[in-house]
């Protein structure tokens, strides 16, 4: 079994790192919105609320496969992992703050609104992450 994922692995690393982020990035961004809707639309939890318990279990997904099968980091786990976690303090400060806009103030479904805000700070988030989060020293072998 460990052959077979070492093999499959040798593969994954073959792809361009945007289409990494793009694959892991889209299988992140299905787990995090489908958490956020189940909060909302099942279990009826404010958006407020939901952002925050989304964050918590959607980030630390995010930040762990971001870090191996996108870029390919082996740095020090404990710094990129507070820096990941300030660039999604940001983000969620914006998400308030997008949410709020549409859905209080433009009267916006919920669902909706996450769904256009989540496109939109897809860039935002590759960025930040390459050039901050999981940034590699000047030197760095690459891998």
């Amino acid at each position: 079994m460990l052959k077979l994922y070492k093999f499959a692995e040798d593969i994954w690393f073959k792809f361009p790192q945007k289409l990494r982020f793009l694959l892991v990035g889209g299988f992140n961004t299905v787990f995090a919105y489908s958490l956020f809707a189940f909060l909302v639309a099942v279990l009826n939890i404010p958006y407020q609320v939901a952002l925050i318990i989304n964050y918590i279990i959607g980030v630390n997904v995010s930040i762990f496969t971001m870090r191996y099968y996108v870029f390919r980091s082996f740095g020090n786990f404990w710094g990129e992992y507070g820096k990941a976690w300030g660039v999604y303090i940001t983000t969620l400060i914006l998400n308030y703050v997008a949410m709020y806009f549409m859905v209080d103030i433009c009267h916006m479904n919920e669902l909706v609104a996450q769904a256009i805000y989540t496109v939109v700070i897809t860039f935002f988030t590759y960025f930040m992450h390459k050039y901050v989060s999981f940034a590699k020293p000047s030197g760095y072998p690459a891998k």
